[in-house]
């Protein structure tokens, strides 16, 4: 390519697929924290237990969301890396073709 820069699409795709691998770690993570409840009274009987506890289970809530929304972005994040693999891949192609239709073209 242009600039020296060579792409291996493979490479692309393989780095996608290791973000769609990371995206069902990341959903599996989930699964397991979402039914992780504590019981009520698990932080005691202090004055500050039932405010640990409604901050735990904030906390726990929001681990919840950003598992879901970090795993979401793997799934883009490896969706795309497939489209760039192919674009690259049809550009060269594209490219190859050009030149070989030039090349046909001085021969004649």
């Amino acid at each position: 390519m242009a600039g020296g820069y060579q792409v291996d699409p493979e490479a692309i795709r393989r780095f996608g697929r290791t973000s769609t691998e990371r995206s069902a770690k990341l959903r599996e993570i989930r699964e397991r924290l979402g039914g992780g409840w504590l019981l009520p009274g698990a932080f005691g009987k202090l004055p500050e237990s039932d405010e640990i506890a409604t901050d735990y289970q904030e906390r726990h809530e929001a681990a919840v969301v950003n598992l879901i929304s970090a795993a979401d972005t793997m799934d883009r994040i490896g969706d795309h890396a497939q489209d760039l693999a192919r674009s690259y891949e049809a550009v060269e192609s594209s490219l190859s073709e050009q030149l070989e239709s030039v090349t046909r073209g001085l021969e004649a």
